[in-house]
């Protein structure tokens, strides 16, 4: 499915991480295709800017702001959500930060700890909170990476193979609710967050993040394509 077939009419789709990159890129392309969108970030400025063009395209649009830092900030933002609308048909948890790059022994411990709340145990609160009001049916994605678990990432690679894991957990806990809970990776994307990491890359060289959506799409409009989707891949088999 391509994000011009995904057909999101009416579905009300929260997505985590809204104010750029991948994130802004999953926003705009759900409001082009109908949805309710409601955005998060952890600070409004850039996040008005994606709620506007979201609107410019036609989709009625919530904005939340959200710090995955703090568990009081998670729960606020849960309930605002569950104030907003009575259910959700879908959930993209994209929000993250990179954390300290480097041997896992020699990074600083509070940074590393900050790091893994934002990017796993944040996450794992907000979707406890929001599960009440998540859809049967609905399709939940979860932004993942191949740098999970890969030595030199800290941080960052050990969260995102716990929420691998978070994911396949929820994808059998959730099952006979018709819940499709799928870990994409969505690969090397044009983002602020890839430049940090490789900053001797030529962005030019990496695909901006609109061109690695569809599978995203292609979740929440009823596809199941397994536990762990590379978005690089899609349409090519």
């Amino acid at each position: 499915m391509t994000p011009a077939a995904a057909d999101l009419s009416g579905s009300r789709v929260l997505v985590t991480g809204a104010s750029r990159g991948y994130g802004a890129a999953i926003a705009r392309e759900l409001a082009r295709c109908g949805a309710h969108v409601l955005l998060t970030a952890t600070r409004g400025g850039r996040l008005a800017a994606v709620a506007s063009a979201c609107r410019d395209a036609g989709a009625m649009c919530d904005e939340v702001e959200m710090d995955l830092a703090s568990p009081e900030s998670v729960d606020a933002a849960a309930a605002q959500v569950r104030a907003a609308v009575p259910r959700l048909e879908g959930v993209v948890m994209n929000a993250g930060v990179l954390g300290p790059l480097g041997p896992l022994a020699d990074a600083d411990v509070d940074a590393t700890w900050e790091a893994v709340t934002v990017d796993l145990t944040g996450q794992v609160r907000l979707l406890q909170r929001l599960a009440p009001a998540i859809a049967d049916r609905a399709g939940v994605v979860l932004v993942t990476t191949g740098a999970a678990g890969r030595p030199g990432y800290g941080a960052y690679a050990i969260a995102k193979a716990g929420l691998e894991s978070v994911g396949l957990m929820l994808r059998e806990e959730w099952a006979d609710r018709g819940i499709r809970v799928v870990a994409v990776n969505p690969g090397p994307v044009r983002t602020q967050m890839r430049a940090e990491a490789h900053p001797e890359e030529d962005p030019a060289t990496v695909p901006p993040p609109a061109d690695r959506v569809a599978p995203v799409l292609a979740v929440l409009a009823g596809e199941d394509p397994g536990p762990r989707v590379q978005a690089s891949e899609w349409g090519l088999g």
